[in-house]
C-alpha cells in the first residue's frame, strides 16, 4: 500500500449520464445475498498525518436497526491506544449513530447527507456524509442505485472510468474538486459498492491525500461474534451508555469477500 501519493485518476468527465447508465445495469454484489438483521461493515482509516498520534484505524462494525450493535476497533502503531471490544443493547447506541435508517427511503438518504436544507449541502459535504454512513451501513443492491440517482442531482461531480487506487484496484470514480481540496469515491464499476474514500490537498508537489478511507467489507450476519452473559441493566437517565471491554486483536490481512476476521 502506498502512503504518500494521491489516487491515481483517469481523464474526468460529467458524471451525471454515467452515474445514471450504472444505476439502470446495476448488478448483485455476493453479499448481497447474505442474510441477517446486523450490517457488517469492516473499514479501514489512514490520517496524514497522523492524527493523535494515531495513522491507521481498523475498525469492524455491527448495527441492527432497532440500535443494538459492537466494535472492534484497533490501532496503529499499537500502544497508543488500547484495542478495544464494544457492544451496545437496542436503544443504547453510540452518540453519532442515529436511529435513521438512511438507505431504505430516498427521502431518508436525502435528509443524512444533507441535501433536505436551505441552501442544500453542498458536493463535499456530500461525499463525506456518505463516506460516514458506510462506515456504518451495508447498503444493498437497490439502495446503492438510490444513492446513485440521489448523486446524480449534485453539481460538481466528475466521472473517472478508470482509477487505480491504494490498493492497486482498477476500478472507477466519482470526485469533487476545489482550489486546493478535492474529494473522491472510488466504486466497483458493475455493483456500485464503495470500495475506497479520499480527501486530498493541492501541493506544490501535487495531489497529497489526507485521509483515506479503505472498505474492506459490506456483508450482514445474523448476530454479533459474542454476546455479553450478562448485561448491565439500562441506566435509568441515560439512552447512549456504552459498555467497553478492551480485547486484544490482530489487524486482518486477507478475508472472504463477505466475512471478516481478527
Amino acid at each position: 500500500m502506498r502512503h504518500t501519493t494521491a489516487t491515481r485518476l483517469s481523464y474526468p468527465q460529467p458524471a451525471g449520464t454515467a452515474l445514471q447508465r450504472l444505476a439502470a445495469h446495476l448488478t448483485f454484489s455476493p453479499c448481497d445475498h447474505v442474510p441477517g438483521t446486523y450490517d457488517l461493515v469492516h473499514h479501514r482509516r489512514r490520517d496524514i498525518p497522523p492524527k493523535y498520534g494515531i495513522a491507521v484505524r481498523d475498525v469492524v462494525r455491527w448495527r441492527a436497526d432497532d440500535g443494538s450493535g459492537a466494535q472492534l476497533l484497533t490501532t496503529h502503531p499499537p500502544g497508543l491506544v488500547v484495542p478495544s471490544k464494544e457492544w451496545w443493547l437496542p436503544g443504547h447506541r453510540p452518540p453519532e449513530l442515529s436511529f435513521s435508517r438512511p438507505f431504505t427511503h430516498t427521502d431518508l438518504l436525502r435528509a443524512e447527507l444533507g441535501l433536505t436544507g436551505t441552501p442544500p449541502t453542498n458536493a463535499r459535504e456530500v461525499l463525506r456524509h456518505l463516506r460516514y454512513l458506510l462506515s456504518w451501513h451495508s447498503p444493498r443492491r437497490d439502495a446503492r442505485a438510490a444513492t446513485l440517482t440521489v448523486l446524480v442531482s449534485l453539481d460538481g461531480l466528475l466521472y473517472h472510468p478508470h482509477v487505480s487506487d491504494e490498493a492497486g484496484r482498477r476500478r472507477i470514480g466519482i470526485t469533487t474538486t476545489g482550489d486546493k481540496w478535492r474529494e473522491l469515491l472510488v466504486l466497483h464499476p458493475q455493483t456500485a459498492e464503495v470500495l475506497a474514500y479520499e480527501s486530498a490537498i493541492r501541493t506544490r508537489s501535487g495531489w497529497q491525500p489526507q485521509v483515506y478511507v479503505l472498505y474492506l467489507t459490506h456483508s450482514h450476519t445474523s448476530g454479533r461474534w459474542w454476546e455479553p452473559a450478562h448485561p448491565p441493566p439500562p441506566h435509568p437517565t441515560t439512552t447512549r451508555r456504552l459498555y467497553p471491554r478492551p480485547q486484544q486483536h490482530q489487524l486482518p490481512t486477507s478475508t472472504p469477500p463477505c466475512h471478516t476476521t481478527t
